[in-house]
């Protein structure tokens, strides 16, 4: 068994590398989860503006502060009236 460890470059007699420090797990784990928050964030703002969009434009046009919100605008734009 020794000699096929030895092929791969493996020795028997190394002992198996240290566990990582719980300082760095905890930091790396911190950062995942802000990165994921971010990512949430970044989302939501992308359907919020998507559903502003939508509906923006029936929004403005039936506006109450129209004069006639269903008829739309009477009047060209320009010079005359």
């Amino acid at each position: 068994m020794s000699a096929v460890l030895k092929i791969f470059g493996l020795d028997p007699k190394v002992p198996a590398p240290p566990p990582p420090d719980p300082e760095i797990t905890a930091a790396q784990q911190r950062q995942e989860e802000r990165l994921e928050a971010e990512e949430q964030q970044k989302m939501r703002a992308i359907a919020a503006r998507r559903r502003s969009r939508s509906t923006g434009g029936r929004r403005m046009l039936l506006s109450k502060e129209r004069e006639n919100a269903q008829t739309g605008v009477q009047s060209t734009l320009g010079g005359g009236v």
